[in-house]
């Protein structure tokens, strides 16, 4: 069976689910509201836990198949993508790094990268963590003496995202290891860049709210 050509998501419009649920084998089921997001929209998507909210992302990257309505990318003039999944960022909760240097975990071994990893660095509030480090952003990432701590590991993670330029970001709980200060400052560079941002977070201040287009709330 021959693969369907996958569309660039350079002319995505619109992200939105119609009629989508998920049934899990012990009988529970997640049911979703219909949700329509633009281009370039910042939303904060929050709801009790049990909601599907790690769920939907997973569904948007095309990881989990809904058992029942769909998901739908459009183009500007209305036509339906199946969408370059590499185009769209995912920070998880526990994001994973391998073994190289903090930088080549940025860019993906990409040295034409490496300038912009530096300028991403900053704007994650990753370079006051280079104080830490004798090689800054040169650092091997040691997995065995696990030399990176969890905020260090999520900012790195966030770097790689915009230095690839993604399309749509989504952030699930991608801050909760990184301080209150850091992490404003952090949406604060993130949401000013022109891309789509789903984020889910708990405990945001209401400074942080506020920088959001909307909040769209699951519940079951």
């Amino acid at each position: 069976m021959q693969r369907k050509k996958e569309d660039s998501l350079t002319g995505f419009d619109t992200l939105s689910t119609h009629g989508l649920a998920l049934q899990y084998p012990n009988g529970e089921k997640i049911k979703y509201p219909d949700i329509q997001i633009k281009a370039g929209e910042k939303v904060l998507l929050s709801g009790d836990s049990g909601t599907g909210k790690s769920t939907l992302f997973k569904m948007i990257l095309n990881e989990i198949k809904p058992t029942q309505g769909e998901i739908v990318f459009k183009d500007k003039r209305g036509k339906i993508l199946t969408p370059d999944y590499s185009q769209i960022g995912y920070i998880p909760q526990d994001p994973v790094v391998f073994p190289g240097t903090i930088e080549d975990n940025i860019t993906m071994f990409n040295s034409k990268l490496n300038k912009k990893a530096a300028n991403w660095a900053q704007k994650v509030q990753l370079a006051t963590d280079f104080e830490k480090f004798s090689d800054g952003i040169k650092t091997v990432v040691d997995l065995d003496k696990n030399n990176l701590s969890g905020g260090q590991r999520q900012k790195i993670i966030l770097a790689r995202t915009e230095v690839y330029n993604s399309k749509i970001i989504l952030i699930d709980e991608g801050t909760s290891a990184i301080d209150s200060v850091a992490t404003e400052q952090i949406l604060k560079n993130i949401l000013k860049e022109p891309a789509t941002v789903i984020f889910i977070a708990h405990n945001l201040t209401d400074e942080m709210v506020q920088l959001f287009d909307r909040r769209i709330n699951l519940s079951k």
